[in-house]
């Protein structure tokens, strides 16, 4: 869904290149194809440790709030332990890929797909990444 040549740029380039100027072409782009991008833990760190339930689950109403104002058309969990904690239930991707879930929030029902994370020790799966989101892409646009 992005630019070919700034999807390249943002793989090429290393955390300490990016700059105001980049990053308002990478928000420009993700703008422009109405993609909303959200951080459940609304937490950062310099390594990529795994957070405990806790800290998600602490920032689960406030990510709710922010669906209900968005009202997306789909939802694109990345990860088993986020999954699992936005839709509530054990959530395995590696058993049920290419599976929607309903997400119910103040009377509005939401598709939720849950796919592999694909960062960290999850960029062995990167290739099952894109195809699920491909898939989920062709399927949500009826291609």
């Amino acid at each position: 869904m992005f630019d070919k040549f700034l999807f390249k740029t943002i793989q090429n380039k290393k955390v300490c290149d990016w700059n105001y100027d980049f990053c308002d072409d990478v928000y420009n782009e993700v703008a422009k194809n109405k993609i909303y991008i959200t951080n459940l833990a609304k937490a950062t760190q310099l390594d990529a440790r795994p957070l405990p339930n806790n800290i998600f689950e602490k920032y689960l109403d406030l990510l709710k709030e922010e669906i209900g104002e968005i009202n997306p058309k789909i939802i694109i969990s990345f990860g088993n332990q986020v999954s699992s904690v936005l839709l509530n239930e054990k959530i395995n991707v590696s058993k049920w890929r290419k599976k929607s879930y309903n997400l119910e929030i103040k009377n509005k029902k939401y598709t939720v797909y849950p796919v592999y994370y694909p960062a960290g020790i999850g960029t062995r799966n990167i290739k099952k990444v894109l195809e699920d989101l491909n898939w989920i892409i062709r399927k949500e646009m009826n291609i």
